[in-house]
């Protein structure tokens, strides 16, 4: 049993959507510009060691003398960085033997989102979306701040760790939160809306503007501080008050739907219908943990294959946007090139899961995207040498788009194997998997030492290659109704279909009361069984 019909009956997608999704969506400029930090943080800008000849530039000597980035000068070798930018690395001076801190602070970030997700696949379905998501957003604002004042390159990987906590929040939670509020075949639109491209252009502008690593954790804790305050308008989850028995605000929230939507208020009765559908399933409305994910083959199965699937990806997008630092050419033009890329990412996934469905639009941009990790990789060894730098950089950015562009879709995929129940734990855990992923990213930078690229682009190579898989054993979901309960995913399961009519797939859920007693029929008859 689901909500569909009746969240169609009050516009599917009307005015209150509208503002809605949007402001849930702009979350993620703040996360993407938090979690991408050390692109720009872990940068390494040209560097000399001090000569005792005080009378010569240091810069135009230090080509001849030999000090120039070299780590066993033998001369006083005080390092001295290029003013061009202010990054953690000219902070603490983490070059030559402290080289592998910069990686060792994206995974360790990586490490506190993935504590993040887990917390919020069971806080976000026990205590409501809404308080995990601006629980977040909080945790994100108050680590930001504390960043810019940190005092050695150890504070800052703590605090790095205290803020991948709070992305980790967010990002298990935004995408959910929104698709409950919208009709079915909006899900995907919700999905590819360009929020994350549009992070990353804006870090790009602050980047390019400040210079200083300081001065860009405070300008995004700035820019988070008014959007704390939209707490105050954003409410629960429809799906989730109802499955928890909270009928009175569930209703509250259709009714403020229905008034923005200038639509008629619908009859309510299907609420106490899934309510009672949810008791049905433990006498009491239950709690649910990361075992239900298991419980049966089918859900075992999907459980699997969708946390593969953000485990690569994962893998492929951050290790692509974390050696940003190792392309050639201007790090700011590179980073801009690779946001501007990914805005087209909106159109192009409507059209493909328009016209091939959730399971082909995901999986053909993870076969380019392998296709181009492999072509990266030979290009690093048989690319004409005047012309390597641009062959290495147009593979990176189109594998970074393509990625990018299989992730989005296969977020609605994933998320539409799940009722509503447990919905937010497979996100969780999908989300944990990525974070794994994203530990692993920052360690396949360093397989092919601080400059070869080839063997970690082959390995990511292989890796999407693996994902193209994943994806094409998940089923089918285009067209068909979010379940909210358990009960409802084992009779579709029985049943082996989802019923639906037309051509978009409307599921067959009336507002009229023949139908409501229908299934209050069936609700009764397992309540006996059990």
């Amino acid at each position: 049993m689901h909500l569909e019909g009746l969240i169609e009956d009050i516009g599917g997608f009307g005015l209150y959507q509208k503002i809605l999704i949007p402001t849930l969506a702009c979350s993620k400029i703040i996360i993407v510009q938090t979690m991408l930090m050390m692109a720009f943080a872990g940068v390494e800008p040209a560097w000399w060691c001090t000569s005792g000849d005080t009378e010569l530039s240091q810069w135009n000597t230090s080509q001849l003398n030999g000090s120039y980035q070299n780590c066993l000068w033998n001369g006083t070798c005080e390092r001295k960085f290029s003013d061009v930018m202010e990054t953690a690395v000219t902070e603490w001076n983490l070059v030559c033997e402290m080289s592998w801190v910069s990686n060792a602070i994206i995974s360790v970030q990586m490490a506190g989102l993935l504590v993040g997700a887990i917390i919020a696949g069971y806080c976000a379905d026990k205590y409501g979306r809404k308080k995990v998501f601006y629980g977040g957003l909080f945790v994100t604002c108050i680590g930001n701040i504390v960043s810019a004042f940190s005092v050695s390159w150890i504070m800052f990987t703590f605090v790095r760790a205290f803020l991948g906590v709070g992305c980790g929040l967010l990002l298990a939670t935004v995408y959910l939160y929104q698709i409950e509020f919208v009709g079915t075949k909006w899900r995907a639109f919700v999905a590819a809306l360009p929020d994350w491209p549009l992070g990353m252009l804006i870090l790009s502008i602050l980047a390019k503007w400040l210079h200083n690593w300081k001065w860009i954790h405070l300008a995004v804790a700035a820019l988070t501080i008014p959007y704390l305050c939209t707490w105050f308008f954003v409410p629960e989850s429809l799906r989730w008050l109802t499955v928890k028995g909270r009928l009175e605000e569930a209703k509250s929230v259709i009714n403020k739907m229905a008034a923005y939507n200038k639509k008629p208020v619908p009859d309510t009765s299907i609420l106490e219908l899934i309510a009672e559908e949810e008791k049905a399933e433990g006498k009491q409305t239950r709690n649910y943990s990361y075992l239900d994910l298991l419980r049966t083959k089918k859900l075992f199965k999907k459980t699997f294959y969708s946390c593969f699937i953000w485990f690569g990806c994962a893998v492929v997008y951050y290790g692509i946007a974390f050696g940003l630092k190792n392309l050639s050419g201007d790090f700011y033009m590179n980073l801009t090139l690779m946001a501007l890329t990914e805005l087209p990412i909106t159109p192009c996934m409507i059209f493909i899961t328009s016209f091939f469905g959730r399971r082909v639009g995901a999986a053909l941009p993870f076969f380019l995207a392998a296709a181009l990790c492999f072509g990266l990789a030979i290009s690093t060894r048989l690319a004409p040498a005047d012309e390597r730098g641009n062959y290495i950089n147009a593979c990176a950015i189109a594998a970074k788009f393509t990625i990018s562009s299989g992730w989005l879709v296969s977020m609605t995929l994933c998320a539409e194997q799940f009722p509503t129940v447990i919905r937010n734990l497979s996100s969780a855990a999908q989300s944990a998997a990525a974070r794994i992923g994203g530990i692993f990213a920052g360690q396949v930078l360093s397989l092919g030492g601080t400059k070869d690229l080839m063997v970690p682009f082959v390995a990511l190579g292989i890796l999407a290659v693996l994902t193209v898989l994943a994806t094409i054993g998940l089923e089918e979901t285009r067209g068909k109704a979010l379940e909210d309960t358990m009960i409802s995913t084992s009779k579709s399961a029985r049943n082996g279909c989802v019923h639906t009519s037309g051509d978009q797939g409307t599921p067959l859920v009336s507002s009229s009361s023949g139908s409501f007693n229908n299934r209050k029929d069936e609700v009764d008859e397992q309540i006996v069984k059990n």
